[in-house]
C-alpha cells in the first residue's frame, strides 16, 4: 500500500502486550485511551446491581479520531482483581488496573472503521464468564482491538470504569440523603431595579433552575430535601409582580418566574424544605466582621420568607453553611437562631482517626466551649456528583462511578447501614442525563436505601473529633477590604435610622419602607456568591452606601434666596426652614459653625421632630459683637451625629452693635470728653493769665471726629477763626 505508515513500536513490545491484553490509560477525571485512535462511548452498562446469575450488557460507540481507517476491530471485556477499599477506587482512577485477572472472548465488531467515523456497538457477557466471586468492586474495561492503516493488530481504544458485584443482598442498606441545591445569585439593587434579565432565562424551560425542579420532579419517589434562598423567592415573586431593567426596559420572565414558582410550591409538598441564609449570606464572613446582628437577620429573614412565599415552615433542624465550614462565632450564630445541625463538608473535621469502614452522616464536633451535632456529607461523592457534568467518558459512566463508591461502602460492613449524605454544589448546573439517574439508583438498587437529610438530625452521632476552619474556605471567604466598606455601611444605615420617631404603627410601616431595602441590600452584598469577586463585593457595597446617601439628602436646609441672615439685635435667633421628604417624622438638630469668624457666636439649637414630608422652622439663638458681615457654615445632624444633606454656607449681617462694641464706643466717648475738658481748662488759664476776657461761647467740638474748633470771638465784629487747635492765641 502505498503511503502506509508502521508502527513505531518494536514488534516485541506489541507482541507483549497483546498476551497481557496491553497497558490501560488512566479513568475519572482523565479520558483513558488519549493516545489511541478509537475512543469509546458507553451509553449502557446492565445490570447496574450484578449478581452471580446477571447477563453484562455494554452499548455504546467507537469513534475513529485519527487520520488513517483502522480494520478488523474486534471488542471485548475484561476485569481485573477485587478492589477491598475506598483507597483503592481512587488509586483506579488515577492509574487504572491492568485489567487481566479475567476475560470475556473478543467478538468482531466492524471491518472497518474510517477516519472521523464511529459506529454503535454491543457487547455481551455473564459474571461467571468474567470470573465474579466477592462482594466488591471490579475494575472493567471495554478493550477494543484492530489494524490501524493496515498496521499490525494493537489495541486501539479502551474505557475503564468499575463493576459492582452482589453474590447475595447485604443485610445492612446503606441510606443516602440528598441536599437539593436551589440557589442563585442578587440581580437588585436597593431600588428595586434589576441589573440583568438572567434569572428569567434561568427558570425558562431549559435553564439551569429550570433543570434542578425538573430533576426532582422526575424522581417523586426519592426523598429530597430543597435547600431554597430566600433571595431567589422574592426576586421571583418581584418578576411576578412586574419588574423593570437598568435603561428603563420592562422585565419579560414575570410568566416563567410564576409557573416557576408554582412548580416548586408543589415540589414542596412532598419534600422537606430549609432555608438558606438570605441572598445565601456568608455568616462566617459576617460575624468576623463584627456584624453578627446582620447574620442573624440573615437567617431569621431568610426564614419568614420562605414561610411566606412557598407557604410552609422550613425546617429549622438542619442548616448549610457555606462551603460547608464554620468558624466557632458563626456557629455560635447559629445556635443562637436554633439550628440544631450544621451542614458540614469532611475538611471542617480535624485529622481523621483510621477508621474500618465509611461512619455515617450524623457526627459530634468539639469546640473549645464544648460540642456540637453536625451532619458530614462524604467528600468522595461529592466530588463525583459535581464533576459528573464534564466526565470524560459520559454521563453513563459517571453513574457507575457513582455507584461503584456506594458499592465499596457498602462492601466495607455488609452487615450494618450507613446513613449518607451528597451535597452538590451550591449553584449546581445539573443535567438530567447524570444526575436523575444517581438519583433514581438510590430507590431502585437493592442495596441502596434513600432517606431525608431532616431525618438524619434523629440518629445516633459518631464523634468525628474537633471541628476546624478549612484554610482553603479562608481563603475563598469575601475580600477583608469589601467587608471593610460594607460595615461603613451598616454603621451609615445604623446613623440614618437612629433620627426616626416611631409614634404609631403607621410611623413603623412607613420607616419599614426606608430600611428594608437597605437591609435586604446589606445581606446581598454578603452574598456567598461574591466570593472570590473583590472588585464586585466593593462595587456592591458602594451601591448600598450611595443609598443611604440618596435617602439622607431628603431632609435638608433650605436657604433665603441670596443667602444672608440679618440680626436687629445683639441678642436675636437665625431661623432656618428645614424639609423632611421622608414619609416617617425625623429629630434632628442644627449646627452653625461660627469658629472661624469673631464676634458672632451661636447656641446650641437643640434637636427638633420634623413632620414626614413637609417644612419645618428652627430657630437658633445667636449673639453679636459687632456690626458687620460674618461668613458661617450650617448643618444638619442626626442625633448619633451624622450629618443630613450638603452643609450650607451663609451671611450674616448685623447692624447693630454688640455689648461690647457698645462699651468700647462709650469708653472712647468718654475718652474724648475728657480731653475736651483738659483742652478747655487750659485755654482758660491762658487766657487768664493774658487778662483776656473768657470766651462767651465755645463751639462744641463733634466727639467722633474731632477737628479745628470755629471759636467766635466778640468785640471783633462776630468773626470767627480757625484754630489749630481750637482757639486763637
Amino acid at each position: 500500500m502505498i503511503g502506509r505508515r508502521r508502527s513505531p513500536w518494536p514488534l516485541l513490545v506489541v507482541a507483549a502486550l497483546l498476551v497481557v491484553g496491553l497497558a490501560p490509560a488512566g479513568i475519572g477525571h482523565a479520558a483513558p485511551g488519549d493516545d489511541m485512535p478509537l475512543t469509546i462511548t458507553v451509553t449502557q452498562l446492565e445490570p447496574r446491581t450484578v449478581t452471580p446469575d446477571a447477563v453484562i450488557i455494554v452499548t455504546g460507540a467507537v469513534t475513529n479520531t485519527a487520520e488513517v481507517a483502522v480494520t478488523d476491530l474486534i471488542i471485548r471485556l475484561q476485569r481485573g482483581a477485587l478492589m477491598t477499599t475506598r483507597a483503592d477506587l481512587m488509586d483506579n482512577d488515577e492509574d487504572p488496573s491492568s485489567s487481566t485477572s479475567g476475560f470475556a472472548p473478543f467478538l468482531d465488531l466492524l471491518p472497518d472503521l474510517a477516519a472521523g467515523d464511529s459506529a454503535p456497538f454491543r457487547y455481551e457477557t455473564t459474571a461467571e464468564v468474567l470470573g465474579l466471586s466477592d462482594l466488591g468492586v471490579y475494575p472493567l474495561m471495554v478493550n477494543v482491538n484492530g489494524t490501524p492503516d493496515g498496521d499490525v493488530e494493537q489495541r486501539i481504544g479502551q474505557l475503564d470504569t468499575s463493576l459492582p458485584f452482589f453474590p447475595e443482598p447485604p443485610e445492612g442498606l446503606t441510606g443516602v440523603s440528598w441536599l437539593w441545591p436551589l440557589v442563585d445569585r442578587p440581580h437588585r439593587g436597593p431600588d428595586g431595579i434589576f441589573d440583568d434579565d438572567v434569572l428569567a432565562a434561568a427558570v425558562a424551560r431549559g435553564g439551569r433552575l429550570d433543570r434542578l425542579l425538573a430533576i426532582a420532579e422526575a424522581a417523586p419517589q426519592v426523598p429530597l430535601t430543597l435547600a431554597v434562598d430566600p433571595l431567589l423567592l422574592e426576586t421571583l415573586q418581584a418578576m411576578v409582580d412586574g419588574y423593570r431593567l437598568e435603561g428603563g426596559t420592562v422585565g419579560r420572565g414575570g410568566a416563567a418566574a410564576a409557573l416557576w414558582l408554582n412548580r416548586l410550591t408543589a415540589q414542596t409538598r412532598t419534600r422537606s424544605v430549609i432555608a438558606l441564609p438570605y441572598a445565601d449570606a456568608d455568616i462566617v464572613a459576617l460575624t468576623r466582621a463584627g456584624l453578627s446582628e446582620q447574620a442573624v437577620e440573615a437567617i431569621e429573614r431568610g426564614r419568614e420568607l420562605v414561610t411566606d412565599v412557598l407557604g410552609v415552615a422550613p425546617d429549622t433542624a438542619v442548616a448549610w453553611p457555606v462551603d460547608g465550614a464554620v468558624t466557632e462565632s458563626a456557629l455560635e450564630i447559629w445556635q443562637q437562631v436554633g439550628d440544631s445541625e450544621l451542614v458540614l463538608s469532611a475538611d471542617a473535621l480535624g485529622p481523621a482517626t483510621a477508621a474500618t469502614r465509611t461512619p455515617s452522616a450524623p457526627a459530634t464536633v468539639s469546640t473549645s466551649t464544648g460540642t456540637g451535632n453536625v451532619l458530614i456529607s462524604d467528600p468522595v461523592l461529592d466530588e463525583i456528583v459535581a464533576a459528573a457534568d464534564g466526565w470524560p467518558t459520559g454521563p453513563r459512566m459517571a453513574e457507575q462511578r457513582y455507584l461503584a463508591e456506594l458499592a465499596m461502602i457498602t462492601a466495607e460492613a455488609p452487615a450494618i447501614s450507613r446513613e449518607l449524605l451528597i451535597v452538590p454544589p451550591r449553584r449546581w448546573d445539573a443535567r438530567s442525563s447524570y444526575a436523575l439517574p444517581m438519583l433514581t439508583d438510590t430507590s431502585e438498587e437493592p442495596w441502596l436505601r434513600p432517606s431525608e437529610v431532616t431525618d438524619l438530625a434523629d440518629l445516633r452521632p459518631v464523634d468525628r473529633g474537633l471541628l476546624v476552619y478549612p484554610e482553603q474556605a479562608g481563603a475563598r471567604e469575601l475580600d477583608p477590604a469589601g467587608l471593610t466598606a460594607l460595615t461603613a455601611g451598616v454603621r451609615s444605615i445604623d446613623d440614618f435610622t437612629s433620627m426616626f420617631v416611631l409614634a404609631s404603627p403607621e410611623d413603623e410601616q412607613a420607616a419599614a419602607t426606608l430600611t428594608d431595602p437597605l437591609e435586604r441590600a446589606v445581606l446581598s452584598v454578603a452574598s456567598s456568591y461574591r466570593r472570590g469577586d473583590p472588585a464586585g463585593l466593593l462595587a456592591a457595597a458602594s451601591v448600598v452606601d450611595d443609598a443611604v446617601e440618596a435617602l439622607r439628602r431628603r431632609v435638608f436646609l433650605i436657604v433665603p434666596a441670596d443667602g444672608t441672615y440679618s440680626l436687629a439685635s445683639a441678642r436675636a435667633s437665625l431661623v432656618f426652614t428645614v424639609e423632611n421628604q421622608l414619609p416617617v417624622p425625623v429629630r434632628v438638630s442644627i449646627s452653625v459653625d461660627t469658629s472661624l469668624v469673631a464676634g458672632l457666636t451661636t447656641d446650641e439649637g437643640g434637636s427638633q421632630v420634623l413632620a414626614p414630608d413637609g417644612r419645618t422652622l428652627i430657630e437658633v439663638p445667636a449673639t453679636v459683637e459687632r456690626p458687620g458681615q460674618f461668613r458661617v457654615t450650617a448643618a444638619i445632624f442626626t442625633p448619633a451625629g451624622g450629618m443630613l444633606g450638603d452643609p450650607v454656607q451663609l451671611t450674616v449681617r448685623s447692624t447693630v452693635y454688640g455689648g461690647i462694641a457698645l462699651i468700647v464706643t462709650i469708653g472712647a466717648g468718654a475718652l474724648l470728653l475728657l480731653l475736651f475738658a483738659l483742652r478747655l481748662i487750659r485755654w482758660l488759664r491762658r487766657r487768664g493769665a493774658a487778662g483776656a476776657p473768657a470766651p462767651e461761647q465755645v463751639e462744641q467740638v463733634p466727639l467722633l471726629n474731632p477737628g479745628p474748633a470755629l471759636i467766635s470771638e466778640p468785640g471783633r465784629g462776630g468773626r470767627t477763626r480757625a484754630g489749630s487747635r481750637g482757639v486763637e492765641t
